[in-house]
């Protein structure tokens, strides 16, 4: 089973881009919509091809520091699903910073709280009413029917910080942890399941030559993950790409 409508954030590279390919040709039946959201759809050649060869892609504007771009990608949106809603809505889009107690500053403080946390809840609220109108559907919750899905991270967990450092990179994605709870409470009476998933180290721009994870095989673990979440139970919790739940 597979979302018939899905959006993913960051979609023009790395792990954004192999979503958008994956979902675009999911055997045995792919979503009928796949919205590949980025800042720069002009500049964005690689996924311009990926489009070319599947035709349920389409690709919308949105930027994470711009709120503007959230209002005309939800009617863009709204304009092609029309009363079926959006299914899944994927929070993938986010940026890194690996700054010290020594090097930090409060640019980094603030400017990756608003991409890495801010961003994705205002993004998240600016498509809710797509969401219910998914979930007012017939049938029992489930990541196919209406869910919100934010790829998040291991070192974002404060149980498992043993490390420390990355003080602007952990403290925003651990924001973005609490922001997912919150969604799961808050969203629970609509029928919309929330949920953070760890997507481990990839090979990409940034993972850095020296990652562990090929994307393609990321996604593939991603996706069945996801597809695992389809109950209350499921939602509000922080998921390691293998499946098991992380300490938040």
């Amino acid at each position: 089973m597979a979302p018939s409508s899905v959006l993913i954030t960051g979609a023009n590279r790395g792990v954004g881009i192999e979503f958008v390919r994956q979902y675009a040709q999911l055997q045995p039946q792919s979503p009928r919509h796949v919205f590949a959201a980025c800042r720069s759809p002009d500049s964005a050649k690689d996924l311009k091809d990926l489009q070319s060869k599947f035709k349920n892609i389409t690709i919308v504007k949105i930027d994470l520091n711009d709120e503007t771009t959230f209002i005309s990608a939800a009617k863009t949106v709204e304009d092609i699903v029309g009363d079926a809603g959006l299914n899944l809505l994927i929070n993938n889009a986010g940026v890194a910073n690996r700054s010290s107690l020594d090097t930090v500053t409060s640019d980094d403080m603030t400017s990756l709280f608003k991409i890495n946390a801010v961003g994705p809840l205002l993004l998240t609220k600016a498509f809710l009413h797509l969401l219910r109108k998914a979930a007012s559907k017939d049938g029992p919750v489930s990541s196919d029917k209406a869910c919100v899905i934010n790829i998040s991270t291991v070192v974002a967990s404060i149980t498992e910080n043993d490390t420390g450092g990355a003080y602007s990179y952990r403290t925003s994605k651990a924001a973005l942890n609490m922001i997912t709870k919150n969604l799961s409470i808050d969203l629970k009476k609509d029928g919309i399941l929330a949920a953070a998933i760890h997507p481990g180290w990839i090979k990409t721009d940034m993972g850095g030559p020296k990652a562990t994870t090929e994307a393609s095989d990321c996604i593939k673990a991603l996706l069945k993950v996801i597809e695992s979440i389809n109950t209350e139970e499921a939602g509000g919790k922080l998921y390691h790409y293998s499946g098991r739940v992380m300490a938040w």
